[in-house]
């Protein structure tokens, strides 16, 4: 069963109409702001994913292992480990990154810093 919308024409005095537009307008600045900052956000993640993956990449080349030997060591699918050390993957657990940074002889710190 679907809802259907009723609209309802409201009559409103000018000052009420004109108080209505300024309300509108105040929301579509919002809008602009808040996707504004959204872009921005997305923007920092990805760049932290792909520093990410540039250090992942660098663990695994200077331990000398192939993409093979990191899967058997840690347990990681091949494919998924492609993604990781390409572009940081989708969202990796600690877990995922402490099993590669094993594997590589090196250990996971995670630093929280002033922004």
């Amino acid at each position: 069963m679907t809802k259907r919308i009723i609209r309802r024409r409201i009559k409103m005095t000018p000052a009420q109409l004109a108080e209505w537009k300024k309300d509108v307008a105040a929301i579509e600045d919002e809008k602009l702001e808040i996707t504004r900052w959204a872009n921005d956000c997305r923007k920092e993640v990805e760049a932290q994913r792909e520093t990410l993956a540039a250090a992942l990449r660098k663990a695994r080349e200077d331990s000398g292992l192939t993409l093979e030997e990191l899967q058997e060591k840690t347990g990681i699918g091949k494919s998924q480990l492609s993604r990781l050390l390409s572009s940081g993957g989708k969202n990796p657990t600690l877990n995922t990154l402490q099993r590669i940074a094993g594997a590589c002889g090196r250990k996971l710190v995670v630093t929280l810093t002033e922004k």
